[in-house]
């Protein structure tokens, strides 16, 4: 019994830390960080929707309700790519003069610095054994960044130019382009730099590129 004068104090129940709610698309951004970092780190066949989760700090079930599973979260991840493709891309031609060759460089340009420095994300792109290809968002993500191909591509177009002539001037700009980021990444330049093994420098891929601009507006 508490002596007389002295207050009474009334116990009360320790308070429980309310967890803010994440904002919105706070966690599927945390889960494509997550991502990015076990690909780069770990490579594609060691990546798990399990450890994605445990470094994004959420529960191992947490990510089924964004992404379905790994393959849902992987092609997230690689429409994400191809909404940072585009983003070079513009970014390379707003820089650029306006003509048509300065257009179609600045595109391969961007298309070979993003692939380099975004390697896992970038293989991850093509890979239709991985990521679900008929997705709505994954499809609309890359035609974005194919649009910039096609419209600079139109640009350097003769008047007399068929729609097949058109097509097949796409494809093999792609082809080079897409090519030799390949060969850079895997290192498959080797050859070509003696017993000195190197990737291209910059000034190889803008050589590269202003040949192949040259033989694609000469065709026009």
């Amino acid at each position: 019994m508490a002596p007389p004068g002295a207050k009474t104090r009334i116990a009360t129940k320790p308070r429980r830390r309310v967890r803010k709610p994440e904002r919105n698309g706070e966690l599927p951004a945390r889960l494509l960080a997550a991502t990015d970092e076990i690909l780069r780190e770990q490579g594609l066949h060691k990546f798990t929707l399990r450890e994605a989760a445990r470094r994004a700090g959420v529960s191992h079930g947490a990510p089924a309700f964004h992404f379905k599973d790994a393959s849902g979260l992987l092609t997230a991840f690689a429409a994400e790519g191809f909404r940072t493709l585009r983003e070079l891309m513009l970014e390379y031609r707003a820089r650029a003069p306006k003509d048509a060759a300065a257009q179609l460089l600045a595109v391969g340009c961007a298309y070979i610095d993003y692939a380099i420095s975004h390697r896992p994300q970038f293989q991850l792109m093509f890979r239709s054994d991985t990521i679900r290809m008929d997705d709505e968002g994954f499809q609309e993500a890359s035609r974005g960044a194919f649009v910039q191909l096609q419209e600079t591509m139109a640009a350097s177009s003769g008047p007399e130019e068929t729609e097949a002539g058109r097509a097949a001037r796409l494809m093999l700009a792609w082809s080079a382009v897409h090519g030799f980021a390949a060969l850079c990444l895997e290192k498959g330049f080797r050859p070509l730099y003696g017993n000195n093994p190197q990737p291209p420098v910059s000034a190889d891929v803008k050589r590269m590129l202003t040949l192949l601009v040259d033989a694609l507006v000469g065709q026009t």
